[in-house]
């Protein structure tokens, strides 16, 4: 039983973390095209770098995954509650340095976690 929720921000796998900062960056370089190229800095400048900001917050910060008692909550950045894994129904849980991953109802989960997170989440799952 574990005593207290736990929560650990995590990025989905390789390719899509790519992808996701890929199209934020590109946010950030289009700002900074508009602000040289103008040579003084305009609104849509600023919305460039507001919607960077919040971007990158989004990605960042709605990414969880918190453990109950016999559940993980997965969050993402378009369904923020999150969805619900059994902890009893988890198979083939396998980890690396950075990467956890296990099957959940015939689907492969990969999350990329920092290492501590990692080693937290194996022992509270087993």
């Amino acid at each position: 039983m574990i005593p207290q929720k736990r929560s650990f921000l995590y990025q989905p796998d390789m390719l899509n973390s790519i992808i996701y900062w890929s199209w934020v960056v590109a946010l950030f370089f289009i700002g900074l095209t508009f602000w040289l190229e103008v040579t003084h800095f305009q609104w849509i400048t600023l919305m460039f770098f507001i919607a960077f900001a919040f971007f990158t917050w989004c990605g960042i910060f709605f990414r969880k995954i918190s453990i109950n008692d016999q559940s993980i909550v997965v969050s993402t950045i378009l369904n923020p509650q999150g969805s619900q894994i059994n902890i009893n129904e988890i198979s083939n849980v396998k980890s690396s340095k950075r990467k956890i991953s296990f099957v959940f109802n015939n689907k492969k989960h990969e999350y990329l976690l920092p290492s501590n997170s990692i080693i937290e989440i194996l022992s509270l799952i087993k």
